[in-house]
């Protein structure tokens, strides 16, 4: 890496504690850019909720909205809102707060297990080595990154992986999956501007201010997030400052884990004359 910058340390994103009824209060590493990864509220936004839920019911939707950046120097309050306790479904709303009021805001829902049929459309991408292929490295938010090299088009294919053994807790593990989902989605809106992708991506912010602004998720399958995970995210073009891309995420064997999809605000920054 080019800049020399000290990867977020992850040992601690799921030691949220209780304050009071669903009321949880989660801590946040340093990052490198100065503000929290919009993944560590997501993770612990849904950790929040699933204290709250049955064991039974698993984590399959997830709708979130970004309002204010987080600043890490302070903790951040979860306030959970029982929306719905059902026999099927459980739904949950999130409401993430630090002193300057909301910065995040989620609703998910959880599911009860029921037989059915099961098929998969989404096609593990021929183009994608496997990650004992390549070389990984430590990224900012703390995760194992492998980037694809990739011909020109709006896309971006990305290896990822949580770095600390979670268990067989398939709370946590969904938890952490989404922890991750945030880490290529804005590289994708990137490759949609005609500036393109910087050559190393710790470059970054030498090239974009970004922020995310939506996000959300379904997990169509159960998956090992401190295990290789695939995300697949295409660019579907920027619209003055916003940026949208979507995505699947798919395991080492090729199976169809998770959908993904964010809209993103992009601004160029400019060289310094």
């Amino acid at each position: 890496m080019s800049n020399e910058r000290i990867p977020a340390d992850v040992s601690g994103v799921f030691d949220i504690q209780a304050h009071g009824p669903d009321v949880w209060v989660g801590e946040s590493p340093d990052y490198p850019w100065g503000r929290i990864y919009g993944g560590l509220v997501i993770a612990q936004a849904l950790w929040a909720a699933t204290q709250t839920v049955n064991d039974a019911h698993h984590l399959h939707s997830m709708h979130s909205y970004f309002i204010l950046g987080g600043n890490p120097d302070e903790p951040v309050r979860y306030e959970v809102d029982r929306i719905r306790n059902g026999r099927s479904f459980t739904t949950r709303r999130v409401i993430a707060r630090q002193s300057s009021g909301a910065i995040f805001n989620l609703s998910c829902s959880f599911q009860a297990h029921e037989d059915g049929v099961e098929t998969q459309t989404a096609s593990f991408p021929i183009d994608a080595p496997a990650p004992t292929e390549e070389a990984a490295y430590r990224d900012g938010a703390g995760i194992d990154r492998i980037d694809v090299a990739l011909e020109d088009e709006p896309r971006s294919l990305v290896w990822v992986r949580f770095p600390d053994d979670l268990g067989d807790d398939h709370r946590k593990q969904a938890c952490a999956l989404a922890y991750l989902s945030d880490s290529n989605a804005m590289d994708a809106v990137a490759t949609s501007h005609p500036r393109g992708m910087p050559d190393e991506h710790e470059n970054w912010d030498e090239f974009y201010m970004t922020a995310s602004l939506d996000h959300a998720m379904w997990f169509h399958r159960p998956g090992r997030a401190d295990d290789w995970m695939l995300f697949d995210t295409a660019g579907h073009g920027i619209l003055r400052t916003r940026g949208l891309a979507t995505g699947a995420v798919f395991n080492t064997a090729g199976d169809h884990i998770a959908t993904i999809a964010q809209e993103g605000l992009i601004r160029e920054v400019k060289p310094h004359s």
